[in-house]
């Protein structure tokens, strides 16, 4: 998804710990930004952010359908649906955090297919629905906290809400206007929620007692257009359209797209039945009789194709915001530093408090100090051994090798080394690189900083005695059972 970025001449703009970088999207109700979030260690990660539009923020019916989908789409985990990993409020207002998709929408790709002339192969069209197929399937079987199915209808099923990543995974997006059982707000009578386009007749009625089947009409109809190249419903004006949804007869597919094969087309035009009990009862019916028709005639295609197919159309586009978003946050980095850590109670370590950092950092900064000054004894002692056996023992005028510089000293057996009492080293391990993405205020990232600025004590073991020798045993340091900072990596 391609993002427009952000002017630094005007500042640098952030919602909460994350920084923003660029636009990707607007709708009516918010925006959806690309920004990135650092931390400790040179830690960085790109997310999406969705901000509430700031004139709807005192609107409670806009604040509690943005709630609501985030309350929705965070209970669905599954590898097609774009989840939602965090929702605040902050200075700037509402705001959802999503996992960043480097990609592109399935409008845009059908867009640029047609700007060229050209079509989506049709394997490549049923591999990207059979994804978004699942992700909704995945989403209509939700359920509470009690068991129970949540009932959940996306509602806004469209090539828009589709996004087809790099990864060659089509992802389904955008439960704003998802209806479920359990959801905070309602939709008030006359109220259409949804681009009408899209909708099954039901929903376009304002049937309440909506289903997942509308869900699966919608998706009949992205499917309808992605293979057939032209729009199916769309009209001169919302009540035009709202007429066809309703009333006008539907062209068969095989009509307008012979290159598909019937199979493919009957499966499709059964999905868009007016009648919803004439359709699939649900997402997973429609992608298993797709799946079996596609595979029938040699038309399903697979996600390494999909993948391919992207990095063909999209990759030097990808490619270009790569690098545009590199060069925006180094230079954003000169500008004012890195980013300001945020000040919450507690960091994205897992719990751990920006105070137990300091206090582990400097316990590691006092050991190595304590065991460089003691190794700096113990060499001060053995130059003081060496010292006192070659000038105060040795007569000046023996010669090195006479025989009686000889018989004067021992001769250790060949082989031996001078038995010296064994020396424990127990260095600390260096941390792993961990986020920590509070902000510190100024006198405690001094001491978090402190280690990373001095220079490691270099401590060398004493040579292990000679296997003849008895070895004396030796002292040790009982050392911690595990070490927070690393046991509590989020990121890991």
């Amino acid at each position: 998804m391609g993002a427009k970025l952000l002017d630094l001449q005007s500042g640098r703009q952030f919602v909460d710990r994350y920084e923003l970088i660029g636009e990707i999207a607007a709708g009516g109700m918010a925006t959806v930004f690309l920004a990135r979030l650092t931390g400790f260690g040179g830690f960085q990660r790109l997310f999406a952010i969705k901000r509430l539009h700031p004139h709807l923020q005192g609107e409670r019916e806009f604040v509690q359908m943005f709630l609501d989908e985030a309350r929705l789409a965070a209970g669905i985990h599954h590898p097609n649906v774009v989840p939602i990993l965090e929702v605040g409020a902050s200075d700037s207002g509402y705001y959802l955090v999503m996992e960043y998709i480097e990609g592109e929408t399935l409008a845009r790709l059908l867009s640029g297919a047609a700007a060229s002339k050209q079509r989506l192969p049709v394997a490549i069209v049923i591999r990207m629905l059979l994804d978004t197929l699942g992700g909704l399937h995945a989403a209509h079987e939700l359920r509470d906290e009690h068991g129970e199915l949540a009932g959940v209808v996306h509602r806004d099923v469209s090539p828009q809400n589709v996004l087809v990543g790099a990864d060659g995974v089509a992802r389904i997006t955008d439960f704003g206007v998802a209806r479920a059982a359990s959801r905070l707000t309602a939709t008030g009578v006359g109220q259409l929620k949804g681009k009408i386009a899209y909708m099954a007749p039901e929903q376009a009625r304002g049937d309440e007692d909506l289903d997942r089947r509308a869900d699966v009409f919608a998706a009949g109809v992205v499917l309808w257009e992605s293979l057939a190249h032209r729009r199916l419903f769309k009209a001169s004006s919302e009540a035009a359209t709202l007429s066809r949804v309703l009333n006008e007869p539907m062209p068969h597919l095989h009509e307008v797209a012979p290159h598909i094969s019937p199979a493919v087309c009957d499966v499709v035009m059964k999905a868009l039945e007016r009648n919803r009990d004439a359709r699939m009862a649900n997402c997973a019916q429609f992608a298993d009789a797709l799946e079996a028709a596609a595979a029938a005639s040699g038309e399903l295609g697979t996600a390494r194709e999909v993948q391919s197919y992207v990095q063909t159309v999209l990759g030097e586009n990808i490619r270009a915001q790569r690098e545009a978003v590199r060069l925006w946050t180094q230079q954003a980095d000169l500008q004012g530093g890195p980013a300001p850590l945020h000040t919450p109670t507690r960091s994205t370590t897992g719990g751990i408090e920006r105070s137990q950092v300091s206090q582990f950092t400097q316990a590691q900064h006092k050991s190595g100090r304590g065991w460089a000054f003691l190794s700096a004894l113990l060499l001060l002692g053995i130059a003081g051994f060496i010292g006192y056996h070659y000038l105060a023992i040795e007569p000046v005028s023996h010669h090195a090798g006479s025989p009686s510089a000889q018989s004067d000293l021992p001769v250790p057996e060949p082989g031996t080394q001078l038995a010296l009492p064994p020396k424990v080293v127990d260095i600390p391990p260096e941390p792993a690189a961990t986020s920590v993405a509070p902000s510190t205020p100024p006198d405690t990232q001094e001491k978090v900083d402190a280690p990373a600025r001095r220079a490691p004590a270099q401590v060398t073991p004493s040579p292990d005695p000679a296997p003849s020798e008895p070895r004396s045993a030796p002292r040790t340091r009982s050392k911690p059972k595990g070490n927070p900072l690393l046991d509590s990596n989020p990121y890991r």
